[in-house]
């Protein structure tokens, strides 16, 4: 566990994180490969894209997906769970929000308002599931869920924001707990779990927009989406073989 004797300085906190960040890299090569199979997706619908104005909305809540995709990533490779899934929980703000306005263009400027639907979006979005209405998205139930994971993970100073952190060390009858700075599994199958959900969870993200790239605008071909999705299989069936159940 990257624990310290003493509260780390600065210079001792980033020398562990780039320790780790490494490590990560080697221990975690096929995950890499993943990543950067979804970069792809991502960069063939971003490149050079131009659309109305009135769509631009759009085209910053992707932007704002990608951004995220890269720092969670990285985030998690240096060692940081909770701050990678709190990142992951924009990115899924960004993709349910886009889903809403993909389906209907005229509630741009309730979003840019802050207005309903969008001040309570996932509220609004369990209501209309509750009462078996139709979504935007086939994956917006999914993503939900992948955004009330997250949360026990990344929103508060809940219990699990210790998760990796925590270790119970009990010595003459005398019990301690040492706190870490980072948020490492041990168990390498599980510290590769947890990296293939985030990248997992940002396929679902960018497959939001697919009918807007795809369908509509045919910037990519359905090819594109079909590619996606296997991916997204490939990640899952990769996780079932790490950890039968997930955690």
């Amino acid at each position: 566990m990257n624990t310290f004797p003493d509260p780390p300085n600065i210079n001792q906190f980033v020398d562990a994180e780039a320790r780790q960040f490494a490590r990560t890299f080697e221990l975690c090569q096929e995950e890499i490969k993943f990543l950067e199979k979804i970069h792809e997706f991502y960069i063939a619908v971003m490149r050079g894209q131009n659309v109305n104005p009135s769509e631009a909305t759009l085209l910053h809540l992707l932007a704002l997906i990608h951004y995220n995709f890269l720092f969670s990533s990285t985030t998690y490779a240096r060692g940081h769970l909770a701050e990678a899934c709190n990142s992951a929980r924009v990115a899924i703000d960004a993709a349910l929000i886009a889903a809403y306005i993909i389906h209907d263009r005229t509630s741009q400027e309730a979003y840019i308002d802050r207005k309903s639907p969008f001040d309570k979006l996932i509220r609004h979005y369990k209501n209309m599931i509750k009462d078996q209405k139709p979504l935007p998205h086939s994956f917006i139930p999914t993503l939900i869920k992948q955004h009330d994971f997250f949360s026990r993970y990344a929103s508060h100073a809940d219990v699990d924001s210790f998760a990796y952190r925590s270790e119970f060390m009990e010595n003459d009858g005398m019990a301690s707990t040492r706190v870490s700075y980072f948020q490492i599994p041990q168990n390498n199958d599980y510290f590769k779990h947890h990296f293939l959900g985030l990248l997992k969870s940002f396929i679902l993200t960018l497959d939001v927009f697919s009918t807007y790239f795809v369908d509509e605008r045919k910037v990519v071909p359905a090819s594109w989406r079909e590619n996606l999705r296997a991916v997204g299989r490939q990640i899952e069936n990769k996780q079932a073989q790490l950890i039968p159940v997930a955690v």
